[in-house]
């Protein structure tokens, strides 16, 4: 049954956003059969009918596919970035009111607690501060409420104060209270529509998931955490998560191999909240413009990129190419038309896109990174390596830079 397969990973991708190409669809194959012979199902066809039915089936497929690896301190740059930024600007101009963090997904709940003890060692108190949590995975969940940890969650070096937070027994390495109590854990997915509604925090650490989605589901991922992230709040991603992160929102704080961005605070002014005497200018202006009818509806990409975002991807297409008969040389709108193409799963249409948007900006590396997943999916090797290359040598001169 050839075609269950691919129905099986459209709803890991509508549910979790799991695109099947980064982790292989021989992975999810080997899941489902593994489910399958536990349910006690004769064929692909009556599992899917389960899966598509049962909630509780869904989360046990889930558990299957999602990739839990972390470790304290992971990838030690990042929180050496976060320990300096608290001592040096977040400690000083904060007199009062708590610092919110979150840490999305947290698997295992390494990432949050390495955060905890972070902030303990920069001279915060448990009344300071407050971590939310967050994972899709019920069984991290609840070895994150356990936490007891292996030496498989201890690697490189030594932890700071180690002895201070954990004691040794039978079992592994237990966790202190003192740390436990200052880190909230939650089920969740964050790209449901009310995820976390009504939540702001100042730092949030969502690294190593934004890989395993396409660009679409990327980009709905990253409008998530932009409105949970307060103005000029900091986000922290992974390595390779760079090139997704938008640099008219974002801003990179140039620390080396920290991967930290900060939120753009964009200030927003309606023409009523203007004096009377520039309101009346701008009037007089738009009555004496010369700007005719058809000019004045000519479509912009954030128009283009709301629809898309709502999944009317026929119609973003359309306003991409209507925008590129006023703006020819717009390589925005091109990578915009490309995310949209790829979205549909038109790749070649895709391809062409961000190899425009690539030639009239040699460096945009949204795009670069784009191609390269396109030519790495159809078997290009030889191409993708070169790509490869040229997003080595941006990233090397930004670290020069910084």
């Amino acid at each position: 049954m050839p075609m269950i397969q691919p129905k099986i990973e459209r709803l890991l991708k509508d549910k979790i956003g799991l695109a099947a190409s980064t982790i292989g669809s021989n992975t999810i194959a080997r899941a489902v059969e593994k489910r399958r012979l536990a349910c006690g199902l004769p064929d692909l066809q009556t599992y899917l009918q389960r899966v598509q039915t049962s909630t509780q089936e869904l989360e046990e497929l889930i558990e299957l596919v999602v990739v839990p690896e972390t470790w304290f301190f992971r990838d030690r740059k990042p929180f050496i970035y976060l320990e300096h930024y608290i001592k040096s600007e977040c400690l000083p101009s904060r007199s009062a009111g708590i610092l919110r963090l979150l840490s999305v997904p947290c698997s295992t709940g390494e990432e949050p607690y390495s955060i905890s003890m972070l902030l303990l060692n920069a001279g915060l108190t448990p009344d300071k501060f407050r971590i939310d949590a967050v994972d899709i995975s019920k069984k991290a969940l609840l070895k994150s409420s356990n936490a007891v940890y292996s030496k498989n969650s201890f690697r490189g070096e030594k932890l700071p104060n180690q002895e201070r937070y954990f004691q040794q027994t039978a079992e592994g390495y237990e966790l202190s209270e003192l740390v436990r109590n200052t880190v909230n854990f939650m089920h969740g997915n964050l790209l449901e529509p009310s995820f976390l509604n009504n939540k702001k925090y100042d730092i949030i650490f969502c690294r190593n998931l934004l890989i395993y989605f396409d660009s679409f589901t990327s980009s709905q991922a990253i409008d998530v955490l932009d409105r949970l992230l307060s103005p000029q709040g900091l986000l922290f991603v992974g390595s390779a998560e760079t090139g997704t992160i938008p640099p008219n929102r974002f801003v990179s704080v140039r620390y080396p191999f920290s991967f930290a961005y900060q939120k753009v605070a964009v200030p927003t002014v309606t023409v009523q909240q203007l004096p009377p005497t520039k309101r009346k200018e701008i009037s007089q202006a738009i009555n004496n413009s010369s700007v005719t009818k058809s000019s004045a509806t000519i479509p912009n990409l954030q128009t283009a990129k709301e629809l898309a975002d709502r999944g009317q991807l026929n119609e973003a297409a359309q306003l991409c190419k209507t925008y590129l008969d006023h703006h020819p040389t717009s390589e925005k709108a091109y990578f915009l038309w490309g995310e949209v193409y790829q979205a549909k799963g038109e790749n070649a249409q895709a391809e062409q896109c961000f190899q425009k948007a690539i030639y009239l900006e040699p460096n945009y590396r949204e795009a670069l990174i784009h191609l390269t997943q396109l030519k790495e999916q159809r078997g290009d090797r030889a191409g993708a390596a070169v790509l490869h290359q040229r997003i080595q040598r941006l990233q090397n001169l930004d670290n020069i830079k910084s």
